[in-house]
């Protein structure tokens, strides 16, 4: 990660500046919060917070899963109405409810993790609707439009038509329009804010630095950015100042640059963390799949096997073809060749059905949208795969199903501990913990992961870790795709980087480490 820059307008400079005259002049902040306060039934979301963000600093707001940083941003879009306290744009006061559109008006832009993106829609009418540049008449220039839209992507080296259809890109491509298209917003304005929710979650580390480029970029025209991550390094890289919230309540704003790694995660946490990742010391044993010739959409002629208890890590930048491999050995894309060979030495011919059977389970990365059901509760979504467990000659065993579920719940620390709550009314965390739950119960022989740890403060990061090391220690084969190169690192007995749709290197043993995966990873 690159070292924190110096950002025009900081802070410092910005609340004390001086007038064209000479004399002081006091800028109001880009946004002021006093005393937000929202509860759901007995859970206190936000407790009496206040802060400020200056014109030209990036703000980091931080938290771990449920500490109120998905609430104060709803709050602040308008989704949901306060119980107490106000908040201010510049100079002006936001009355509630929010008017439709009274966001845009006041310059406020928001990147949330679900990304908001029509996937029927284009890349180009993504980015651009409600900004179309029109001829005499009032048609939209789409000439222009294109050559707009191509140069924003070129930002992201992203070698995609603008006429592609949304629902046709990868987690990745997607994560990255959604965020160029807020942050083309502030730029034009200089003065605005945008808000950016986990927009790492799902990026390759060289995209990382694009980004933080791009957010520059807004600072120095005079806007500001709020931007929500658990990746504690990105913090100490770009932002200036970092807000903290735990349990609904603000408990610090601190200067980035007087804090280190070990203090921030103490704010965050509450306490010292110890050793995120957990000692693995169990050794594998023999092949549960060979995989032979896979081909797919970006991958080609990938050949490798999954051993027994081990953790097999896939990585690579962005369009890679390493985030494919989970969904075509689960069956849910199809593969255009290859074979995959179980552990009897027979052929395997995936489909989501025959792999739940073979004992093949999978967590996807786009937690709602395929993983979960937003609208049934987190313990409808644990037990849903398994309900046949259950069954008794009249309707079901709820008794065993409640306490299976709650077990779960505590397990991984799922909040709030609700289990009749529904999945989508909790943090993105909480609902990647209910998930992975759901996986643990299956108990799989092969577990495939596609960026597991996705959206996770650093507290739940550490309970996923050893419920997967758990796992493998069990005898499951885990294969794990992701783009976070320390966690592949100090998890996995095995990475395979992948490069335009290869396997490019296996690194393993003394060989495998951080460096070595970023530098397999970056060479043509």
């Amino acid at each position: 990660m690159t070292s924190r820059p110096h950002h025009a307008g900081a802070p410092s400079e910005a609340r004390g500046a001086a007038g064209p005259d000479g004399a002081g002049l006091q800028v109001p902040p880009v946004l002021e919060v006093r005393g937000l306060s929202k509860r759901f039934g007995n859970t206190r979301a936000l407790d009496d917070v206040s802060l400020e963000i200056a014109a030209g600093e990036v703000h980091a707001l931080l938290g771990h899963n449920g500490s109120g940083k998905s609430t104060l941003i709803k709050v602040l879009s308008g989704y949901h109405v306060p119980d107490a306290g106000s908040f201010a744009v510049g100079n002006r006061e936001v009355e509630f409810p929010l008017p439709l559109g009274e966001q845009r008006r006041l310059g406020l832009r928001f990147v949330h993790q679900d990304l908001g993106l029509v996937e029927s829609l284009s890349v180009l009418e993504n980015l651009r609707v409600g900004r179309f540049a029109t001829r005499l008449g009032g048609r939209i220039d789409w000439r222009a439009e294109r050559a707009h839209s191509r140069e924003l992507l070129q930002r992201f080296d992203l070698d995609i038509d603008p006429r592609t259809p949304v629902a046709r890109l990868s987690q990745t491509e997607r994560a990255i329009v959604a965020v160029m298209r807020g942050l083309q917003d502030v730029e034009q304005l200089g003065g605005g804010l945008v808000v950016l929710d986990e927009p790492t979650a799902s990026l390759p580390e060289h995209e990382v630095h694009r980004l933080f480029a791009a957010m520059r970029r807004v600072t120095e025209s005079g806007s500001a950015v709020l931007f929500v991550t658990h990746r504690i390094q990105e913090v100490l890289a770009i932002a200036d100042r970092a807000s903290i919230l735990r349990e609904g309540r603000l408990v610090a704003t601190e200067r980035v640059a007087g804090l280190g790694e070990a203090a921030l995660v103490r704010l965050i946490v509450g306490r010292e963390l110890g050793d995120l990742y957990p000692e693995g010391t169990h050794s594998t044993a023999g092949t549960v799949l060979t995989v032979r010739g896979l081909c797919g959409d970006v991958v080609q002629d990938a050949s490798f096997a999954v051993r027994e208890g081990e953790i097999l890590g896939l990585t690579g930048l962005l369009g890679a073809g390493h985030d494919e491999v989970p969904y075509l050995l689960f069956g849910a894309r199809a593969a255009t060749g290859g074979t995959i060979v179980d552990a009897s030495g027979r052929p395997f011919s995936p489909s989501p059905e025959a792999s739940l059977a073979a004992g093949i389970s999978l967590l996807p990365a786009d937690r709602l949208r395929l993983a979960g059901v937003a609208r049934a509760t987190v313990g409808e979504n644990i037990t849903l795969p398994v309900l046949r467990r259950y069954r008794r000659r009249r309707g079901l065993d709820r008794t065993r199903e409640r306490a299976d579920v709650a077990g779960i719940v505590e397990r991984l620390s799922v909040q709030p501990r609700e289990p009749g709550r529904h999945l989508g009314d909790l943090s993105g965390g909480n609902q990647q913990k209910a998930l992975l739950g759901r996986s643990v119960l299956l108990a799989p022989r092969v577990l495939l992961l596609h960026e597991p740890t996705q959206g996770v403060d650093i507290g739940a990061r550490q309970t996923i870790f050893k419920v997967l090391q758990d796992a493998a220690a069990a005898g499951t084969s885990l294969v794990y795709a992701s783009v976070e190169y320390e966690d592949l690192a100090r998890l996995c007995h095995r990475v395979l980087v992948f490069r335009a749709g290869r396997i490019a290197a296996e690194l393993s043993g003394a060989a495998l480490s951080h460096e070595a995966i970023a530098h397999a990873s970056y060479l043509s």
